[in-house]
């Protein structure tokens, strides 16, 4: 699935800051944002069974090979410690907009959105959770 982006649906209102459109990412019991903008796919994926054991982790989308990496390879968790041993199967394929490079791509466990919220802090909060914002590894910060 494309991800479309309609910046003439904002909810924004001159009293309020400007909003952003979300995207909300689980990842090994963590709740993540990441501005649509920096997200170029996301579809529902056949996960890799745990019997196969695989050197290279690659998808297909539009035609092209999609490389995978794990979460905290393709996104800067700054200094949130990487959770470990939770057992999640993996359902989603998010693909990375880098402009410049292959495209890569991770394996979530669930994804949401998107959503608009206005950047504020460190977190969006949205369906009563707060999700740690993120930012793609290799995107430059405005």
């Amino acid at each position: 699935m494309q991800i479309p982006s309609d910046p003439s649906a904002s909810q924004a209102t001159p009293t309020r800051g400007p909003s952003v459109q979300w995207i909300g990412v689980q990842w090994q019991g963590g709740f993540y944002a990441l501005p649509l903008s920096g997200v170029a796919a996301v579809f529902k994926a056949t996960s890799p069974t745990s019997s196969q054991q695989h050197d290279l982790d690659i998808e297909v989308h539009d035609g092209a090979p999609v490389f995978m990496r794990s979460f905290a390879q393709c996104f800067d968790l700054g200094a949130q410690p990487v959770p470990n041993g939770v057992q999640e199967e993996f359902r989603w394929a998010l693909i990375v907009n880098v402009p410049g490079s292959a495209p890569i791509g991770c394996r979530v466990h669930q994804v949401l959105g998107p959503f608009w919220d206005e950047l504020k802090s460190s977190s969006v909060h949205h369906d009563g959770q707060d999700w740690l914002l993120i930012q793609a590894r290799g995107v430059l910060h405005a």
